[in-house]
């Protein structure tokens, strides 16, 4: 069992009763580190838990499976959330629920996910499907260039939406079915905007707000396919 997290098994297990897999799914991803990997079985190590972490990159593990990361984003600003303090956040998009389970099951993926155990002190997984109805988001991408991208990781649906009247591109917006690992907390939909400079500075400028039931980041990705991600939503990109 993984340290960082407690699984959750009865919606693990509630995929082998449905009658189709349902996909594509994007799993995204709240990660904190520790300071310094710590491996479970004791070897010394001057990893990072990031370095530890990016041992790890599952890309290769993702794409034998029909799936891959679309969003990498090491975060810079918390705006709202509890104590914890998010130090990257990730989306990757799954070709289905069922191809999660095919790759953990892979001995190559078990034999490289000792470098996340060791580098992760903590981390959110939720299951997130597109918002019904919802338009094809524009085109856009924060990659190479100096948009930032806002996440509001929401626990009531009907909260404010924290881009309301910023220079602000919505990239995404997702209802969270349920959490793969975490803590008690079921969450229930996901906004991503692509933000800039300006925006993310007169967000940055505002009181944090402390409520357990959500999170609020500013995050600069390396990657960003969200948008793309959601043009042909049966579909999963490479």
């Amino acid at each position: 069992m993984p340290r960082y997290g407690t699984i959750n098994s009865d919606y693990i297990a509630s995929w082998f009763q449905r009658k189709d897999p349902g996909g594509p799914m994007w799993a995204l991803n709240l990660m904190q580190y520790r300071e310094w990997a710590e491996y479970a079985d004791g070897r010394e190590t001057d990893l990072t838990g990031v370095e530890a972490d990016d041992r790890y990159a599952p890309h290769e593990h993702l794409a034998a499976v029909g799936s891959r990361i679309i969003l990498m984003a090491p975060v810079v600003h918390h705006l709202r959330g509890d104590d914890r303090r998010w130090d990257r956040i990730a989306i990757a998009q799954y070709r289905d629920r069922m191809a999660m389970i095919e790759m953990n099951s892979s001995e190559s993926f078990q034999a490289d996910e000792q470098h996340k155990d060791a580098g992760m002190e903590f981390t959110i997984v939720m299951a997130a499907f597109p918002v019904e109805g919802d338009p094809a988001p524009p085109q856009e991408s924060a990659t190479g260039t100096d948009k930032l991208v806002l996440l509001h990781v929401a626990g009531d649906p009907g909260a404010p939406d924290l881009a309301e009247g910023l220079d602000a591109t919505r990239i995404g917006c997702f209802w969270i079915e349920d959490r793969f690992i975490g803590d008690h907390r079921t969450f229930a939909e996901a906004r991503l905007d692509l933000i800039s400079p300006a925006a993310a500075a007169e967000l940055a400028s505002l009181e944090f707000v402390h409520d357990d039931s959500s999170y609020a980041v500013i995050a600069d990705p390396t990657m960003d396919e969200v948008a793309r991600s959601l043009t042909d939503p049966m579909r999963v990109l490479f």
